[in-house]
């Protein structure tokens, strides 16, 4: 691939648009290599964004978990684009979704683990706490086993300003203790927050793709 990239003229433009948003210029639609080289970027850049903090849950690793290695992963990814010369307009959001990624593929993994490899149960509740500022409206409810096990960390979901000490509400755990449990909505898993963080990995990937196709300007003379 890159042996045709230099094969092929690479003059491009001096206009604020290819500055912008690349210097593509084809006759036609752009040449099948470069949509698979597009392609193969932003697939490999979303998984290797991921790869730490999913790494993380999977081994119990909090430093990877955090999703501050996966940042630092995506930043490189925008600085191979600006080698590139990727328009300057595509890197910008592809830089934060970059790092959106790197923090809910984590979040992903987790609801992964619980959604297909979690098991139900029950908890009992300690005691309530409302949420403070922006999760005001939220309830944390602390929990314990059937049998007396305090559970660690505190669950909001299936915990609401009508919850009281005493009160069962349904756990979702799993076996293996790599994450922690969280609670069980009414309609049974929550999976909202796997489809929003998936969601931001094919943006993230499919807008890479259109970086790399959009940076490169095929003379359509040559």
């Amino acid at each position: 691939m890159e042996s045709a990239r230099r094969l092929t003229s690479r003059r491009r433009p001096s206009s604020l648009g290819a500055t912008l948003w690349g210097a593509a210029a084809y006759s036609g639609r752009p040449p099948g290599w470069l949509v698979a080289e597009g392609v193969v970027v932003g697939a490999a850049g979303c998984a290797t964004v991921a790869a730490p903090g999913v790494a993380g849950t999977l081994l119990g690793s909090d430093v990877l978990r955090s999703g501050d290695v996966g940042i630092m992963v995506a930043l490189g990814l925008v600085v191979f684009l600006l080698l590139l010369r990727a328009g300057r307009a595509l890197v910008g959001p592809i830089a934060v979704l970059g790092a959106c990624w790197a923090v809910s593929a984590p979040k992903a993994a987790t609801e992964v683990l619980l959604v297909w490899g979690g098991e139900i149960g029950s908890a009992v509740v300690t005691s309530v706490a409302a949420g403070e500022g922006r999760a005001a409206e939220r309830h944390y409810c602390s929990v314990r086993h059937p049998d007396g096990t305090p559970v660690p960390g505190r669950i909001w979901r299936g915990c609401n300003a009508t919850t009281a000490p005493g009160d069962r509400i349904g756990l979702v755990y799993d076996p293996q203790g790599r994450v922690p449990p969280r609670g069980l909505v009414a309609s049974g898993h929550d999976r909202g927050l796997l489809a929003e963080s998936l969601g931001t990995g094919l943006a993230l990937a499919t807008l890479s793709t259109v970086a790399v196709v959009r940076s490169y300007h095929m003379d359509p003379s040559g």
